[in-house]
């Protein structure tokens, strides 16, 4: 099975593509808002602090919302909480679907590489109409790291090799791929990402 998996590998084209600010915009500031926070440096650090716990699959969405309800003061229900929660989620950016349509009618997959929640995620996959050209993802709620830690690249190579491209939002993100060998992209549109990833390519 392993030497299956190894040949896999070598076959396989994959794309390493982040979600947030790259498939979906985000808009945090509709959570706060939702949340009566003027600005993020309102809100408690113990709330922030269980974020990346959930995000790194350290604790459950169940013991993140012992902590949202905490700083909120019971003020919203739990339905409520969520919803604002993801609300952080935005539009689908202008020009993804077509250009991962194009790159899986062509042979490549794309792989969701992204620090996210669980809870986040099953949001993403039922409202992001370009998730339907994804074939896999490595997530940092499964890895236990956030990007730009090696581990998230290490989960990667593991599952897929080293991608044929890579792009992200995040200029530290973006240099950890190219530390790791990664043809890498940092994202500012799609139009600029089509034309560094033909160009990478050759």
């Amino acid at each position: 099975m392993k030497v299956n998996r190894q040949l896999a590998i070598g076959n396989d084209k994959y794309f390493a593509l982040d979600i947030g600010n790259v498939c979906m915009r985000i808009h945090t500031d509709r959570c706060l808002a939702a949340l009566g926070y003027p600005a993020l440096s309102a809100v408690p650090q113990e709330f922030l602090d269980s974020c990346v716990l959930l995000e790194t699959g350290k604790i459950t969405t169940e013991e993140w919302l012992v902590v949202y309800r905490k700083v909120t003061e019971g003020r919203f229900s739990d339905a409520e909480l969520i919803n604002a929660w993801r609300m952080i989620l935005g539009d689908e950016i202008q020009g993804i679907h077509q250009f991962l349509d194009e790159i899986t009618k062509s042979g490549i997959k794309v792989i969701f590489f992204s620090d996210t929640s669980k809870l986040h995620l099953d949001f993403i996959y039922r409202h992001l109409p370009s998730a339907v050209f994804v074939s896999g993802g490595i997530f940092s709620f499964e890895t236990g790291c956030l990007k730009p830690a090696p581990g998230m690249y290490e989960a990667f190579e593991r599952t897929y090799g080293k991608p044929v491209f890579y792009t992200d939002d995040k200029k530290e993100n973006i240099e950890a791929g190219l530390r790791h060998g990664w043809p890498s992209h940092r994202f500012v549109s799609t139009e600029l990402m089509a034309e560094a990833f033909r160009t990478s390519l050759g």
